[in-house]
């Protein structure tokens, strides 16, 4: 077995509620799915924008799909399973409508770029609870924040805090998987790619036996990590078929330049108080494409037919502050004690 992390650095401020749920991950946990950044997830977009079909994933199953992920291997290997469902639960609440083609065209528009798992560690500081922000453990943010490889990748090793690395390769796991059965129902792909079937015929087949493998190299390892064993070899051929012949296959134009007209006329239509790019970074894939039908129509969209959407429920507690979507704003737990 591995080493649980049990301790932390704390949160930002303390709370009364702790006395309720004594474990911070566990409340961690309470707190994220309780938010209505995790309930906006049921409308944004997985690998299908807004799929008529209900068994096509949408970015909170797979957020689903992760905690489970996440527990699976966790518990297998004796780490800290509540910290591993806070991080899991969180880790995608920064998403922006349409997946990863939002990212690229708000990266456009801001000028700079837009991470979800920077954004993701920024809703959860900056925007929940009428811009209190949910007050996390730094643990939990740190992991969500270190998820996703990008441009902060995540170390893995003795010294690194195992639930972090678990969430990675959870993720990793969850979408692969998920999207190419999804790939396939949508008929992206004509059938399942051949690599998929060396985990097992069912989705429930391949979960268990890569959690397996994945669980036997950390143990021979002494740490996390699913990165040189045959199996693993295995899942980094499927994970480039994906990216070559589904992820850079799909046409997201059409969706980038939805984005790229709300960015505008959030900056030149509409006195909202924050960065346009955040504001749209918040909307669901339904309120976008309730905005592109408003287009379609030759209708110049006003306030009074958008004012339902969520956004409005959240600026008046975050208007005029000062939210930087790139900046993750952990400082404050290097000196924390």
């Amino acid at each position: 077995m591995l080493k649980a992390y049990t301790g932390t650095v704390g949160r930002r401020y303390k709370e009364e509620s702790e006395k309720l749920i004594p474990d911070p991950y566990l409340h961690d946990y309470t707190k994220i799915i309780l938010s209505k950044a995790f309930r906006r997830l049921s409308s944004k977009t997985q690998l299908i924008t807004m799929p008529n079909n209900p068994h096509i994933r949408t970015r909170l199953i797979h957020t689903q799909d992760v905690i489970g992920v996440s527990v699976a291997i966790a518990s297998q290997l004796g780490l800290n399973e509540h910290l591993c469902m806070a991080i899991a639960a969180g880790h995608d609440i920064g998403h922006t409508p349409y997946g990863h083609a939002g990212e690229r065209a708000l990266s456009k528009f801001g000028n700079k770029p837009f991470k979800h798992y920077v954004n993701s560690v920024v809703v959860a500081q900056h925007i929940e609870r009428k811009g209190a922000g949910l007050n996390l453990t730094h643990e939990t943010l740190n992991g969500i924040l270190g998820h996703s490889r990008g441009d902060n990748k995540l170390a893995v090793g003795k010294d690194a805090i195992q639930e972090h690395s678990v969430v990675m390769f959870a993720d990793k796991i969850a979408y692969i998987f998920a999207d190419a059965n999804d790939a396939v129902r949508y008929g992206f792909l004509k059938e399942e790619p051949n690599l998929l079937h060396d985990f097992g015929p069912t989705q429930i087949d391949r979960h268990m036996k890569i959690v397996a493998e994945l669980v036997k190299e950390s143990k021979e390892k002494g740490y996390v990590d699913f990165t040189e064993s045959k199996a693993a070899q295995k899942f980094g051929e499927l994970r480039t078929f994906m990216f070559d012949h589904v992820y850079s296959k799909i046409d997201w134009s059409l969706h980038e330049t939805i984005l790229w007209k709300l960015c505008e006329f959030f900056a030149k239509d509409v006195d909202l108080g924050i960065d346009p790019v955040l504001a749209v970074s918040l909307l669901t894939d339904r309120e976008a494409n309730h905005f592109a039908t408003l287009l379609l129509n030759q209708k110049k969209p006003g306030i009074e037919e958008i004012k339902s959407w969520g956004v409005y429920e959240i600026l008046p507690h975050i208007k005029g502050k000062k939210i930087d979507y790139s900046d993750p704003d952990l400082g404050w737990g290097k000196t924390k004690r």
